[in-house]
């Protein structure tokens, strides 16, 4: 008899500690931890923000002023890359530049057309920048030599050319020059508006010093 009870308190046992081994018992083991959080995203380049493929529209030199801007109408942009038939970035060209808007005395850094507030006279100016237009091609208005990006610059450089050339864009070219994205204020901005949202992790590292 006793051995008999020896032996159910030996199976027992090892039951016991089967179970334990295979995470049957809960009091054996602890609680599993709740599944992590994912990892906040990282930008470091322009190549982790830019817009890139079908978003980015672009001209050719050849195009006429009005394709150009019914491109920038069509796709409530400001601006376009002209790139030629090798897609290689020849030049950018501006809702200004295609308007000719300096003649209106117009900077680089306001509205297409004038605010309410301004007289029917300025908005007359628009109209007739708009037909001196006509018969024109990209190449008669683009900014040649246009500044440019890759897409391992550093995030925080790309911002500065941006600010202190008081642009909206940027090509992204690769290292025959050919077209591989665009990034403007609005990519920034974005990534700003979603790092304060995540509690400011992820963001791009500072420049290194060249002094």
């Amino acid at each position: 008899m006793a051995s008999a009870m020896l032996a159910r308190g030996g199976a027992a046992s090892t039951s016991y500690r089967v179970a334990r081994s295979n995470g049957l018992s809960r009091s054996a083991r602890p609680m599993v931890a709740a599944r992590a959080a994912p990892a906040a995203k990282s930008y470091e380049t322009v190549a982790d923000i830019m817009t890139k493929g079908q978003q980015v529209f672009t001209c050719r030199p050849d195009d006429s002023v009005d394709k150009a801007l019914e491109l920038l109408v069509a796709h409530k942009i400001t601006g376009l890359p002209v790139v030629d038939v090798n897609n290689v970035v020849v030049g950018v060209v501006s809702d200004f530049d295609l308007l000719a808007l300096d003649t209106v005395g117009k900077t680089n850094d306001g509205p297409l057309f004038p605010p309410a507030s301004e007289t029917w006279q300025a908005f007359k100016a628009v109209r007739s920048a708009l037909a001196k237009g006509t018969g024109k091609c990209v190449r008669d208005v683009m900014t040649r030599n246009a500044m440019s990006v890759t897409p391992d610059t550093n995030i925080n450089e790309a911002t500065s050319l941006l600010l202190k050339k008081r642009i909206r864009r940027l090509p992204v070219v690769d290292g025959n020059g050919r077209l591989v994205g665009l990034i403007s204020r609005s990519n920034i901005i974005k990534v700003a508006l979603e790092l304060r949202k995540s509690g400011g992790g992820g963001g791009p590292s500072p420049t290194p010093s060249t002094k």
